[in-house]
């Protein structure tokens, strides 16, 4: 049995899953303040068809992190970098940057030390208890990171985050945005860990609890309070393995839409391939290392506030509480629904009543203001789809094949899940002029999404003969090469880090591992090909 939990912006959602077959869910309201409540009513909701002896994992997805970053809730962290000579990052990060004079170059050799004398002077500026320390190249070397976070946590800092742990790429400015973000939702990451710990205790005490990444794969809850980054956006990625799982994917360009409560999610497929963010996903308007799938939120879900400001009707992004046919104060997009009888749901009357007053405010009936509103929602939703496609078609090409056999994409297909999406998904696709499809239970498809993700690591491997160094960045690990020579060598290396690290994890199926970059890069010194850099990525595949 696999339990699927789901705490979104506006409902908590729970499955239970066993050899693929769906045996119950549950829709309840998410308590923002009283997690601990709401999860527990949620589990509440599953409790009799779950056999707990049978539990192997309950895995959730929470929309709390990114909710955390776009309110601008986090907490304030003092971010130290360690950048060398070149570009000047800081007009493009979160916070002013306290400098440190060290650096290591592109080979990962130690060029400037930074003494104590140089971190006492940076310490002048501390303002907190959290801090993320940063260095250009330190995923060739990430000593100076690592002595750096060392002297900073003696100083006091209670969380330290080192930016080569969160990524092994070579992108320093994504490096160093995850580092700070990290740090900043460390709090209400452990403050969500501990209610989902609390709440599960009562009901499958057995049962490990993992969370769910923003780039389909799940680990360990306890494991992910060293990188809480991660679970950013993993109410659109259980989404994404949701709507996989759901339906087969036709061979076609498809936009999916997860229509909830509170936000639509978009994410495009090509056949049965979710599309990746390129580089990393975007926190608020900074680029992060964090790997996410390429997923665009707008501001219109059921519940999304229907209101009239300075004589002009106008629909979201904000949500201030349930529908007025569920007992809330105020018109929804959920109740222009209700009045155009696509949807039936609550107390009819009240919703009807609500788009009156609206209608007599403008000298309209309600049926035509609630049309208004069907129709100003329907817009925005296709707005969002037309940015997700421009980004992707005007992300750079870097071969010659691309450029003769250009990929454009051109929406062919939606598929709508979430609460919304029975209503919903058709008008958008009767606007657009596309086939839709609506699969069964997609209101519960992010909470299958999240049961089904699948557990995933990922390591960079670097090795320069030319010094006889062996780097994992992720891993804190730089050492000697120790016969590890050639790529084979250093393929060989990281399945074998991953099945370590996988093992520590208490993993399932330790040794499975997939190689998805390999670099062998000869250098040439005397008109001969002297040494070698060798870069690999191995990872567990999400999905």
């Amino acid at each position: 049995m696999l339990i699927g939990l789901d705490v979104g912006g506006t409902f908590t959602d729970t499955v239970v899953l066993e050899h693929g077959k769906l045996l119950g869910s549950h829709k309840c309201r998410t308590t923002h303040d009283n997690l601990l409540e709401g999860i527990k009513e949620a589990l509440a909701g599953i409790k009799s068809v779950v056999i707990p002896d049978r539990v192997e994992r309950i895995t959730l997805s929470t929309t709390i992190i990114t909710n955390t970053l776009i309110n601008g809730k986090e907490d304030s962290v003092d971010l130290y970098i360690i950048p060398g000579p070149g570009m000047d990052i800081r007009s493009i990060l979160p916070v002013e940057p306290i400098v440190l004079r060290g650096y290591t170059d592109h080979r990962g050799a130690l060029v400037r030390t930074i003494g104590e004398r140089d971190i006492q002077a940076a310490l002048a500026h501390k303002s907190g208890t959290k801090a993320a320390v940063s260095g250009k190249f330190s995923v060739r070397n990430p000593k100076l990171e690592q002595n750096v976070a060392a002297y900073l946590r003696g100083a006091g800092y209670e969380l330290v985050t080192e930016g080569a742990r969160l990524s092994g790429t070579l992108n320093f400015p994504r490096r160093t945005i995850s580092a700070y973000f990290n740090s900043a939702v460390s709090t209400v990451f452990t403050e969500f860990a501990k209610a989902v710990t609390e709440a599960v205790a009562g009901y499958h005490k057995e049962a490990p609890i993992y969370i769910l990444k923003a780039d389909g794969g799940a680990l360990p809850l306890s494991t992910m309070k060293e990188r809480p980054v991660e679970t950013v956006f993993t109410g659109p990625a259980a989404s994404v393995l949701g709507i996989g799982a759901l339906h087969e994917m036709p061979d076609a360009m498809t936009v999916a839409l997860d229509m909830g409560g509170t936000t639509t999610d978009i994410s495009l497929w090509r056949g049965s391939t979710p599309l990746m963010a390129r580089g990393g996903a975007t926190i608020r308007e900074y680029p992060s290392a964090v790997r996410s799938f390429a997923v665009k939120s707008v501001g219109v879900g059921g519940e999304t506030l229907v209101h009239i400001e300075n004589g002009e009707l106008i629909v979201g992004p904000m949500r201030i509480g349930p529908s007025l046919a569920l007992g809330g104060t105020a018109p929804t997009l959920g109740d222009a629904l209700i009045v155009l009888q696509k949807a039936a749901y609550g107390h009819v009357e009240n919703a009807v009543a609500g788009f009156e007053a609206l209608g007599s405010a403008l000298g309209k009936s309600a049926q035509a203001v609630a049309e208004e509103a069907v129709q100003k929602a329907i817009a925005i939703i296709e707005e969002g789809i037309a940015t997700a496609v421009e980004e992707e078609n005007r992300l750079p090409v870097y071969v010659v094949a691309d450029i003769v056999n250009p990929h454009k994409f051109t929406p062919q297909h939606i598929i709508g899940v979430g609460g919304t999406a029975n209503a919903l998904a058709p008008l958008v696709g009767a606007s657009m002029n596309l086939p839709y499809t609506i699969p069964d239970a997609g209101a519960v498809a992010n909470a299958i999404g999240a049961a089904l993700a699948k557990e995933t690591l990922e390591i960079t491997v670097h090795l320069d003969t030319a010094q006889n160094i062996l780097v994992v960045p992720e891993l804190g690990l730089h050492r000697k090469a120790d016969g590890v020579r050639s790529l084979a060598d250093v393929e060989k290396f990281a399945a074998l880090c991953i099945e370590r690290e996988a093992s520590k994890l208490g993993l399932h199926d330790p040794t499975c591992c997939q190689i998805i970059y390999s670099e062998d890069v000869p250098i040439i010194e005397g008109w001969q090909s002297m040494h070698r850099l060798i870069t690999v990525r191995a990872q567990r595949p999400a999905g």
